[in-house]
Order: C-alpha cells, then structure tokens, then sequence
C-alpha cells in the first residue's frame, strides 16, 4: 500500500510540476478568452522558476520511470514475483502522465495557434491627420502567449490601427491615432487589461 501511495505522489508531483512550469503562458491564454486580464500578473512568478520547474518534473518522472519497470524481485522458487498494481499504477497510466506532462511542459511553443485571430484595421496610413508610432516597454511577458494577450487588448482600443509585441525584447510598437487615444491610454490599458507593467512608453 505504501508503494501504491509513493506511486501516486510521484505521479502527482510531475504532473503538478509540468502545471506549474507552464502556467505563466496558459494563464494568458485562459484570460484572453475569458476575458480575466487582471489575474496574469498573480501568477508571473512561475517564469523565472520555469527551468527548474522542469528539471524536477524530467527527475521526479524519470523515478516513476524506474520504479515501474526496475527488474521484480524473484521469490523462493526463483520466479519473479508477480505484483498487483491499481490502475493508477499501471504502466499505462505513468505514460498518460508523462505524456500529459510534456504536452504541458511545451505549451508555451505551440500556445500561439491557439490564440483567436486578430480581425480589423490593420493599415495605417501615414501621411493621416493623428497617425502615430509609439515603442511600450513592457515587463512580465515570457512567451507568445503573453505576445498575444497583449495584442489582443491594445487592438480592441479604438484608434488603434496596428500591434507587434514582442516578449524576447520586452516591447509592444503600436500604430494609432492620437486624435482617439493617447500615449498614456495604451500603457493604462496594457496594465489593466493584461496585468503586465509599463516601464516606459515613448513615441518612435
């Protein structure tokens, strides 16, 4: 029974870890469909902690691993003894686990395709009364994810005509209408939509 319980824990542990680890980019997503901006900020502290996250679900998942299938112990007879496992901890169940596991352990690579997309103006023409480019230095994002959960709240913004975020360098560039938003709306509405920070936010 305590094998069964040990088993049990290892199992939940990793799958628990590989949650975790991804959760600074599921959260994003979840909040541009439910519209629930305000909590990604809660849950930015798993970014940085993302690479040992991980490591401790490849380590606590590789034991699984060999406690599943380490040789049996043989009795008397020299026969190896045969175990009564529960479902839950059958080999089967170990790699639904473990398949669950990295599926979300990469969600961050493939999120992308599940953001919804992005329809209206996306033109602006230069030479138009207002038309602007500001550069919002933004802190917190750490995947595509958060790219898009960005986008997503600066596009519903009336007068803004075009969004490129990107997470790698901390940016959002914005093309819009200062004669139907300001400077000063964008970052307002990064922040409390998204739940980011604004660091800086200048014209280009």
């Amino acid at each position: 029974m305590s094998n069964e319980k040990n088993g049990k824990v290892l199992l939940g542990s990793g799958l628990l870890l590989a949650v975790t680890s991804s959760l600074c980019c599921i959260v994003p997503l979840l909040a541009i469909v439910g519209g629930t901006g305000g909590a990604v900020a809660t849950f930015s502290w798993a970014a940085p902690l993302r690479p040992y996250l991980l490591g401790a679900t490849v380590l606590i998942l590789g034991f699984a691993f060999y406690q599943a299938y380490k040789p049996r112990q043989k009795d008397a007879c020299g026969c190896p003894g045969e175990e009564k496992k529960s479902g839950l901890q059958s080999k089967t169940f170990l790699w639904v686990i473990t398949v669950m596991s990295v599926l979300l352990s990469t969600f961050p690579y493939y999120a992308k395709y599940f953001q919804p997309q992005q329809s209206g103006p996306q033109i602006i023409v230069n030479n138009s009364a207002g038309a602007e480019q500001a550069v919002l230095h933004i802190q917190g994002m750490s995947c595509e994810a958060c790219e898009g959960h960005v986008n997503n709240a600066l596009l519903q913004k009336k007068g803004v005509r075009k969004v490129n975020t990107f997470y790698g360098k901390g940016i959002s560039i914005v093309e819009f209408d200062s004669t139907q938003i300001s400077l000063k709306q964008l970052a307002a509405t990064v922040e409390t939509e998204t739940g980011y920070q604004v660091t800086q936010s200048e014209n280009k």
